[in-house]
């Protein structure tokens, strides 16, 4: 209600009546009545009433969580014996299924796969904070590989399978480890990386599966009898070592291993197994991949931490989705924007409306999509969620409000007990935006900003391990934030905070942007693009198309002068999906004619982030998409434009 001056005199007029008809007795309790309806009426106590119920909720899960990790920190274990407790409290059930193969193994026969690993490594001579790097498609393998190495205090770099050549040598490189384990079906892509002398070629490579012809096949000698299924000796492995790398793209080009250690591994596989109830009787489905952090910690985490069942697909297929849900009786799965949106496009089947999926966990569930995809599927819990590999800032959306990634608490001052906070950034430049006093400036409720957490170095939920190279840790903190003399780790996202605390996902900032799931590093791009004889400079961006989530890469080339642009065209077609990974190669390409530099005499990319694909923005510049049905670029037409706007043509 508006609070105007009629009805302000009125108020002052009744209370006045009401103190002179009470004796002066009573007037103290009347005055405090009075004060008690000023402050029910207001705009902020309304505001409280509507979301006192979701922060209690929010503050009971918190203090579980934090009660657990201190419990499990005080008992110092590692993730393999918390593993071994689910092993003794049903050995025979199902804990994992590989769709593609039909395997299938209890936990029991899980935890000896595991230790044959472990063992096998350990006779080689494999020593706790040693590391190998596992190039794998989803499988049991993988997880059991990885899982039976930490029991020997071996670290696993988990590389992303879509690599090739220079990325895929980088992030073998930079792990700096003993070997590299990998499959049949991946092989070609390291040998072709060892062929362009990218990785030595003395390279030790071992793999999953194979006949050992060519390789060492683990497969074939983990059959061997020799390798025990027994626990393997103990290495000094605690909750505090180092479990694993997960890499990350970020503004410097390449992918980052960032580093995960056991009690974080935990933290978060528990935190979203008791964030979206997930049980022990859950079968949970799942499709996107385990080198990244939402299947590889929160997905198969459950297994460790729940006792959950893990029915693994190697890649996710929107026409199997349901059929395997139904087949495996699956009841959670893990989602990206992406996959909510294919599966919508689905034609209705028998099989969706028999499924059991009650929950899904994920981010980029787009606030358009989100009630349709609920209601079509019939899914109880959506927990849509917000966090990075590697920061200490990390929200969840714990009462189904559409749309949100998350929620701050609207209390005034909540902020210095609360370690995750939005910062005002400046729209037009994406500086910091800071006071006189030279701190930054939170954001209030309404604001737009971009997310930090603050850094406790004595505090582990609150410490930030960041990735192997020390310089690029440096890069994603910042100092003399909220107060002098502090840290914070900066996501470099954006993020909206509404008047209820209710937070949403805007853009990411900086070099980077996200496609079909995954982060792209504009600078990676950029690489394989400079360097090309015909090209006298290129930028890389992300520009919003059409109906679909995130960023799609868009990439601004000019040339020297008296090249032929089909030709181009065509050749750097063929050097982008040699060397990139297919979500990272750009789905447009613009020929510029005009060349808008900053003062450092980088080509302006604000705006033409900001133009787009738009050729009526475009200032008579051709413009070409990829297309997947051609594996090449193809002249955009205004009618085509129309098509991806209106989200008619999507086929990228």
């Amino acid at each position: 209600m508006d609070d105007t001056p009629r009805r302000a005199l009125i108020r002052i007029g009744m209370f006045a009546a009401v103190m002179l008809m009470f004796g002066r007795s009573w007037w103290f309790t009347v005055f405090c009545l009075f004060i008690g309806y000023r402050v029910w009426i207001t705009d902020f106590f309304q505001r409280v009433r509507a979301t006192i119920s979701r922060d209690a909720k929010g503050l009971k899960l918190l203090i579980s969580v934090k009660r657990e990790i201190k419990r499990r920190l005080a008992n110092n274990e590692p993730i393999h014996k918390i593993f071994l407790e689910k092993v003794a409290e049903h050995p025979r059930k199902t804990a994992v299924i590989e769709i593609e193969t039909g395997k299938s193994l209890n936990f029991d026969e899980l935890n000896r796969h595991c230790n044959q690993y472990a063992n096998y490594f350990e006779t080689k001579g494999y020593n706790n904070g040693d590391v190998i790097s596992l190039f794998l498609e989803n499988s049991i393998d993988f997880f059991a590989v990885w899982l039976g190495l930490s029991k020997i205090g071996v670290v696993s770099a988990f590389i992303n399978s879509n690599l090739k050549l220079e990325p895929l040598a980088h992030s073998i490189r930079v792990a700096e480890g003993k070997s590299v384990i990998t499959s049949t079906n991946l092989l070609p892509m390291l040998k072709a990386a060892i062929a362009q002398k990218l990785l030595p070629e003395d390279t030790k490579i071992l793999l999953v599966d194979g006949d050992g012809s060519e390789y060492p096949s683990l497969a074939r000698a983990t059959r061997e009898k020799s390798v025990s299924t027994n626990e393997p000796p103990n290495k000094g492995v605690t909750f505090t070592n180092i479990l694993c790398y997960i890499y990350t793209s970020g503004t410097t080009g390449n992918p980052k291993p960032a580093v995960i250690k056991h009690f974080r591994y935990f933290w978060i596989a528990m935190g979203a197994q008791r964030a979206f109830g997930i049980v022990p009787d859950d079968k949970v489905y799942i499709t996107m991949p385990l080198y990244h952090s939402a299947a590889g910690i929160m997905g198969i985490g459950s297994v460790i931490v729940a006792g959950t069942t893990a029915v693994i697909r190697k890649k996710f297929s929107a026409s199997n989705f349901w059929k395997d849900c139904v087949k495996y009786d699956c009841t959670a799965s893990q989602y990206i924007g992406e996959i909510c949106r294919y599966l919508l496009a689905q034609p209705e089947s028998a099989e969706e409306k028999k499924q059991k999926v009650r929950v899904m966990w994920g981010n980029g569930l787009r606030p358009e999509i989100w009630k349709p995809f609920v209601e079509r599927f019939r899914i109880e819990r959506v927990g849509e969620l917000y966090g990075s590999t590697e920061g200490n800032s990390n929200i969840i959306n714990i009462d189904n409000h559409v749309g949100s990634c998350g929620f701050f608490p609207i209390y005034p001052h909540i902020g210095q007990l609360y370690p995750v906070r939005l910062i005002k950034v400046d729209e037009e430049t994406g500086e910091l935006v800071r006071g006189p006093d030279g701190l930054c400036v939170p954001c209030s409720p309404g604001d737009t900003g971009e997310m930090i957490g603050v850094i406790k170095s004595n505090d582990p939920l609150l410490k930030f391990e960041g990735y192997v190279n020390k310089g690029d840790t440096a890069k994603k903190i910042y100092r003399d934030v909220l107060r002098k003399g502090d840290q914070v780790f900066a996501s470099g996202d954006i993020l909206y905070w509404d008047l209820l605390g209710y937070l949403y996902f805007r853009d990411r900032r900086g070099d980077t942007f996200r496609w079909k799931g995954e982060n792209v590093s504009t600078t990676e791009v950029e690489g394989i693009l400079q360097p090309v004889m015909e090209v006298e400079d290129a930028t890389v961006y992300g520009v919003e198309v059409g109906k679909m989530e995130g960023r799609a890469g868009m990439a601004g080339v000019v040339l020297v002068p008296g090249v032929d642009h089909e030709k181009f065209l065509q050749d750097i077609a063929q050097r982008l999906t040699s060397n990139l990974a297919s979500y990272a190669v750009p789905v447009f390409i613009r020929f510029l004619k005009e060349v808008d530099k900053t003062g450092t005499f980088k080509l302006k990319k604000l705006e033409l982030q900001k133009q787009g694909y738009d050729l009526a923005k475009s200032g008579g510049d051709s413009i070409y998409y990829w297309s997947a049905a051609d594996k090449g670029y193809c002249l955009l037409t205004a009618q085509l434009q129309s098509d991806i706007d209106h989200g008619i043509y999507a086929k990228f």
